[in-house]
């Protein structure tokens, strides 16, 4: 039985926005757009429909839903423990720490927490880079949320979060074998509003050979991949990169997430195979021990990145946050004050805001193999889709509506998102909580005595 309820979605047609389309055949205009059955129906100046409820979207944008392609949810009700945090504090406090400690009601609460702060803020798809697949009903707690909160979720299946250090930097274990049930059982539909993907360690986190075998048994059973490298000083020893291209394994079907110390040589190998990479500024910037944001030199490579949150427990869980980081760290780059694998190199290619709301839409879309289905503002495309107000104090005058929306923009400036047609917030206001602060709270506080924390006051 489906989940979805796109056929019950009711018509709507929006007037008078400012349309970034993110399709270079329509480009950006003023005009309307109508939606049928879930999905873009028509795009254009003056639309008419008797059956449609209109919206105006007078001094408004209208641009597709953005897409976070690597985001750990379960985290969501453990936001901001460590801002200050650097990488190996992180791992010891969540993965280590309390990872091991969740039950399947906290990772259901955590992911709705996430999606729901995600659908506040315009983000209409998150790729969930799930490792805490501490038992089948860990996971399927998991995805149950992801059906629950309305959000467009790709899944992305990883390992456990008990025993955190034997999954980890050299694991001998192979990817849990339960990913076949839930291909075959759970998600085995890939045009559904949710669906599967295979997180996978690689060689940087476990050896060779068992990232040999992981990548055999996620193309076995139809899954695209995603995969941690460029990790610090670990990353750049082991070039995982480097050894999957000599092995023949890397392919169009891999998304890498970070790609901080990857060498200028590894990204050029990965834009030769047409693999994507997902770049989580904000935690970037934030962390140190990770590296910094590669997005420069993936544009030199000839690769048009994605953007990424990554974990709430650091960082905002809001892509106008990412997009700002993303162009703050470009701009020390420039000033020549930037980390050393930028500094090594000649001048970089450089990207304004207008490519920024595409990294976070239709190259969010790319990343995650669903670009035929969402990304632009496309007629025949589901309707995942935003509209922000350009009218408010913050934005004024919006005489640049993409700079505008990147330098300025907030969850407070997005007044409607649309997921398949579904309207999951309208007038500024989400119209589902599912009880989330309180259950949040819950969550949190039996996780904090688990690990003897002190309770907030």
């Amino acid at each position: 039985m489906s989940h979805d309820k796109t056929a019950e979605s009711e018509r709507l047609l929006i007037k008078g926005a400012y349309l970034i389309t993110e399709d270079d055949r329509l480009g950006e205009l003023v005009g309307d757009i109508l939606v049928v059955g879930g999905k873009i129906h028509a795009v254009g100046p003056d639309l008419r429909d008797e059956r449609a409820r209109v919206i105006d979207g007078t001094g408004r944008a209208v641009l597709p839903g953005f897409i976070d392609t690597h985001r750990h949810t379960w985290q969501g009700a453990l936001r901001n423990l460590g801002p200050a945090w650097t990488y190996k504090e992180y791992r010891s406090e969540i993965q280590i720490g309390l990872g091991q400690h969740f039950e399947p009601e906290d990772v259901l609460v955590g992911n709705l927490a996430a999606d729901l702060g995600a659908i506040d803020s315009g983000t209409t798809t998150i790729r969930d880079e799930s490792h805490i697949m501490n038992s089948p009903e860990h996971t399927d707690a998991a995805i149950a949320a992801h059906w629950q909160s309305g959000i467009r979720s790709v899944f992305d299946h990883g390992w456990p979060s008990t025993e955190a250090e034997q999954w980890q930097f050299g694991s001998s274990r192979t990817h849990p074998e339960d990913i076949r049930r839930v291909r075959n059982e759970v998600l085995a539909d890939d045009s559904a509003r949710v669906t599967l993907n295979a997180m996978l360690r690689g060689p940087e986190l476990s050896t060779p050979d068992v990232a040999a075998q992981d990548i055999r048994l996620a193309r076995e059973l139809g899954l695209r991949i995603s995969m941690h490298v460029g990790l610090g000083e670990w990353g750049a020893q082991q070039q995982a990169i480097r050894t999957l291209s000599d092995s023949g394994l890397l392919g169009s079907d891999m998304t890498f997430v970070h790609a901080c110390t990857s060498t200028d040589e590894e990204l050029r190998m990965l834009a030769a195979h047409g693999a994507s990479v997902s770049v989580a500024s904000s935690l970037e910037v934030f962390m140190p021990g990770l590296g910094q944001p590669a997005t420069n030199r993936l544009l030199a490579a000839g690769i048009r990145p994605s953007l990424s949150v990554d974990t709430e427990t650091i960082v905002s869980g809001d892509m106008f946050g990412v997009m700002r980081s993303t162009l703050a760290y470009q701009q020390l780059v420039m000033a020549g004050a930037a980390g050393p694998m930028d500094l090594a190199g000649t001048a970089l290619p450089t990207f304004d805001a207008a490519d920024l709301l595409s990294f976070a839409t239709i190259e969010g879309a790319r990343a995650c193999g669903i670009d035929d289905r969402t990304g632009s503002l496309t007629p025949g495309k589901e309707a995942d889709l935003i509209m922000i107000r350009l009218d408010q104090a913050n934005m004024l005058p919006a005489t640049d509506v993409a700079a505008s929306i990147v330098a300025s923009g907030h969850a407070g400036n997005v007044e409607l998102v649309l997921v398949a047609g579904e309207v999951l917030k309208a007038d500024g206001r989400l119209l589902e909580d599912h009880d989330i602060h309180a259950r949040a709270a819950q969550s949190r506080d039996r996780l904090f005595r688990a690990v003897g924390r002190p309770l907030p006051a």
